[in-house]
């Protein structure tokens, strides 16, 4: 087992990362940053519109990030223009340069006939340690999981849009354990969950994020946090 420090940026989609934001992580030192689903977009173009110069503006953000964090950055999702298509993709960059990325798979019923899902699930390597993404609605399907178990991956991050449901706290811890730390026990390793906060450019969100191990629930933002910004920093085993 070893230590790593990792950050959950839970914040409004589609803001620019403040040089106070960049000091408060860059002091913590984290191996990871991860960035809630959709969150590097043009909120004018929206969550499902792109042009080619946002997409290289955004993807460049990604890259001065990680640069300035010297770390590794999970950049949430953007949409992404290629083949003649757009999709849901995480870029993953690290001090600057390109680890890789990945397109969310499965889709989220309002991105049906809109975006294309990706083809394949991947794991990437980042500080000797082996990591996989699994965006949003990715996490329902068991086959995600194995995948992470089969193929090595030692934590997995999710970055995910999720909408504000009305229902009781013992439904949503329910709901955490029965997705995520049975997830986590298919495929053996954390997983580390970021969402986006309600904002006026979406005001039906809650951000409802979490770490959980094959156990348990190690964190979880509580009830009366799910529409407050917060920088979280914690440090997990692997």
């Amino acid at each position: 087992m070893e230590k790593i420090k990792v950050i959950l940026y839970q914040k409004s989609l589609g803001i620019e990362v403040s040089r106070n934001d960049l000091r408060e992580m860059a002091e913590f030192r984290p191996h990871f940053v991860c960035f809630p689903e959709y969150f590097f977009v043009n909120r004018r173009l929206g969550n499902h519109g792109q042009t080619h110069l946002n997409q290289k503006r955004q993807i460049e953000r990604i890259s001065l990030i990680s640069e300035a964090l010297e770390t590794v950055v999970i950049g949430g999702t953007m949409p992404e223009l290629a083949d003649g298509v757009m999709y849901n993709t995480t870029y993953i960059y690290q001090n600057g340069e390109e680890i890789g990325f990945y397109r969310k798979k499965n889709l989220f019923f309002a991105e049906e006939g809109i975006i294309t899902p990706g083809k394949e699930l991947k794991v990437f390597s980042a500080h000797g340690i082996k990591f996989g993404i699994l965006i949003c609605a990715d996490v329902f399907h068991d086959d995600s999981f194995q995948f992470m178990k089969d193929n090595g991956a030692r934590i997995i991050f999710s970055p995910t849009f999720s909408l504000i449901k009305d229902e009781p706290v013992e439904e949503k811890f329910k709901r955490d354990n029965d997705i995520y730390v049975r997830g986590a026990a298919i495929a053996g390793s954390p997983i580390i969950k970021v969402c986006g906060v309600r904002s006026e450019y979406k005001t039906f969100l809650q951000a409802r994020s979490l770490i959980a191990d094959p156990q348990k629930v190690l964190y979880r933002v509580s009830p009366d946090e799910e529409h407050t910004e917060m920088i979280i920093k914690k440090e997990i085993e692997i």
